[in-house]
């Protein structure tokens, strides 16, 4: 239920989220937790930089350092805050206040940081020096609003001049001397030389008291910019979006599709896709594919709320709102495509770029299912489809490494897995949910792990196969006999320091071990098989107990498995001889979990490890072949 004023991102991975929430205070979190339990209430931090209403802007070139409010500036890393208001080196002039004044860095100069009051203030020593670089762009006088009553609009108490403000900052992403203003009672200024000189381009319609809400100046022309005008003080709940393609000269107003109670707070640009629109408003969220000509909802599973303020970060939307705290779309990238559905049939649209993050370990210490979380992005690669409506036969994915060798297939008509939780000797919810592709019209997503398919002898504890190195993969969708391809790259977690050649050394060995590994269990699990066989002989062998008793002893010996072993009682006791099946099994597991646990160049101790134990696990097969090929098939003679 928090009400969030504004939103803003850091640089940092994963990317952290700030804002000012109205009676609590700022506060920052991250976007993504390595835990799979999601974003909990421990990764939720109060900070000391923004109140309860200012603006929150993260240092692009040390997210430990953020400033806030009317300027504060913390720094995380020692927990002081400093108060670097841009106004103390000017007593003469007479600084307006207002519940929310903005801050913003420059998109171009990552050391320019922008405060404004009435005045436009620039810093680029981290608020050691501000310095002034406008004059006051508010109006003169707004005047008496149109829609107060009488007795009200003849109390000339507040009347007079000290009253707007600038209220919202558009630094351009294109130049870094180009900047635009929007003020509190009406007005829109640019300057094109860092604020020696300003230039009215207000669109004509607006009238005082209407707050520019926001501005954004395009990624891809200087001359298109992008308001969101709220003159709900005005008793005018009307949406207005106004756009200009001469750098303000003349303005269109674009807002077909959004209701007409629901006035317009924020508007951006998507900075990778031309024309690609988002906006905020007082009753949820809207999209734009062509730029601004037509609106529709992006409300999806977002509650009816205030949305106050919205930012692209990369490839994911955040937006801030007044009543339901902060809220992430993950991977927009579709969104940039939507023109390939618009042209019917199947789509296969082209992932995003996917960060390698490892959940972490097992902690002991599970979140109870009753504990407030926010729940993190997935864990692997995101791919996104959209079916046509009429379609047979099964929907296919297929992720091929570099040479073209198949990584993993998926198939709709993948018969899932089902195992009795009861048979677990762990929390049910520590199995992951089997992937299944969606075979519906329409738009899906599916989430690739990263991982290898687990082998067929794999138990619910060991699931997932090794994880994919980081490189190029291909995605293949099958629909129809129709195969549609789109390209994936896999990185490395940025946190993670390691050679993209030891990366490559640690999947060369896990793919080893599992290999082993799989050998092993599944000379184990004939061995089980055989020895329930020996121990329980079918009437018409009573005659040959004495040959089976042998034999058996002989499989217990190799296998590790004890004679007249008790299933209900497993594993029973250690199996005397390390180069036993059963042991070489437990030791190769053992050997998988350490060599696949984090991103690493394999220890030298995990390569001994594995070249002893290949070495007896080979000499022990040898023996348990010449068993099952000799001495089995003479006793099935007799």
């Amino acid at each position: 239920t928090a009400q969030t004023y504004h939103v803003s991102t850091d640089n940092r991975f994963p990317y952290w989220v700030y804002g000012a929430q109205q009676d609590s205070g700022a506060v920052a979190l991250p976007s993504r937790t390595d835990g799979g339990d999601g974003i909990t209430m421990e990764q939720f931090h109060e900070i000391t930089a923004g109140g309860e209403s200012g603006m929150i802007a993260p240092d692009p070139n040390d997210p430990d350092i953020v400033y806030g409010g009317t300027v504060d500036k913390l720094n995380t890393r020692s927990n002081q805050t400093r108060d670097v208001d841009p106004t103390l080196a000017y007593p003469t002039i007479h600084a307006r206040g207002a519940w929310t004044l903005p801050l913003a860095f420059s998109k171009r100069d990552k050391k320019v940081l922008y405060f404004a009051n009435q005045r436009l203030f620039r810093t680029a020593d981290g608020g050691n020096h501000w310095t002034p670089i406008s004059p006051d762009l508010t109006r003169a006088d707004a005047g008496i609003p149109s829609n107060l009553d009488a007795p009200t609009a003849a109390d000339d108490e507040h009347l007079g001049k000290d009253r707007g403000v600038i209220y919202t900052i558009a630094p351009s992403p294109l130049r870094a001397e180009a900047l635009w203003v929007g003020t509190d009672d009406g007005l829109v200024w640019r300057t094109d030389d860092g604020g020696a000189h300003w230039r009215n381009v207000t669109p004509k319609a607006l009238t005082p008291w209407s707050k520019i809400g926001g501005i954004a100046l395009s990624h891809f022309s200087a001359k298109v910019a992008y308001l969101a005008v709220d003159r709900h003080r005005l008793d005018d709940d009307t949406p207005y979006i106004y756009r200009t393609s001469d750098g303000g000269k003349n303005w269109t107003a674009i807002t077909a599709g959004i209701p007409k109670d629901s006035f317009v707070n924020v508007v951006r640009e998507d900075p990778q896709h031309k024309g690609l629109l988002y906006a905020g408003t007082e009753k949820g969220m809207y999209v734009s594919f062509d730029d601004g000509d037509h609106w529709q909802s992006l409300q999806q599973n977002l509650p009816m709320t205030s949305v106050r303020d919205i930012d692209v970060h990369g490839d994911d939307l955040v937006i801030a709102t007044h009543g339901r705290g902060f809220w992430i779309m993950d991977d927009i990238t579709a969104l940039r495509q939507m023109n390939a559905v618009a042209a019917g049939g199947s789509v296969l649209f082209k992932p995003a770029v996917t960060y390698r993050v490892r959940p972490t370990r097992f902690t002991g210490t599970p979140m109870p299912k009753d504990e407030l979380m926010a729940e993190n992005p997935p864990f692997g690669a995101i791919i996104d489809y959209a079916l046509p409506n009429k379609m047979s036969g099964a929907v296919t994915l297929t992720v091929l490494d570099a040479r073209n060798r198949e990584v993993r297939r998926f198939s709709s008509t993948d018969k899932v897995k089902v195992t009795d939780p009861a048979t677990f000797k762990f929390a049910p919810e520590w199995v992951p949910a089997p992937a299944t592709l969606s075979v519906t019209p329409g738009m899906h997503r599916f989430v690739w792990d990263l991982r290898y398919a687990a082998p067929a002898s794999s138990k619910p504890s060991q699931a997932d196969g090794v994880w994919a190195p980081p490189g190029r993969y291909t995605v293949a969708l099958g629909v129809d006999g129709h195969s549609y391809r789109q390209t994936l790259v896999v990185k490395a977690d940025p946190r993670v320091k390691v050679p993209e050649a030891a990366l490559l050394r640690e999947f060369a060995l896990a793919q080893k071990v599992e290999k082993a590994s799989v050998l092993a269990a599944t000379a184990t699990t004939e061995a089980t098989k055989l020895l329930q066989a020996l121990a329980s002989p079918p009437a018409h062998a009573s005659g040959l107990r004495q040959e089976m008793a042998g034999l058996a002893a002989k499989a217990s010996d190799l296998s590790g498995i004890p004679l007249n072993f008790d299933p209900n009682n497993w594993p029973g006791p250690p199996p005397r001889r390390a180069d036993s099946l059963r042991a070489l099994s437990a030791d190769l597991v053992k050997l998988e979990q350490a060599v696949d646990s984090a991103d690493a160049d394999p220890s030298a101790d995990a390569i001994a490890s594995y070249g002893k134990l290949s070495r007896m696990l080979a000499s022990t097969l040898k023996a348990w072949q010449k068993l099952k090929q000799h001495e089995l098939v003479a006793l099935n003679i007799k």
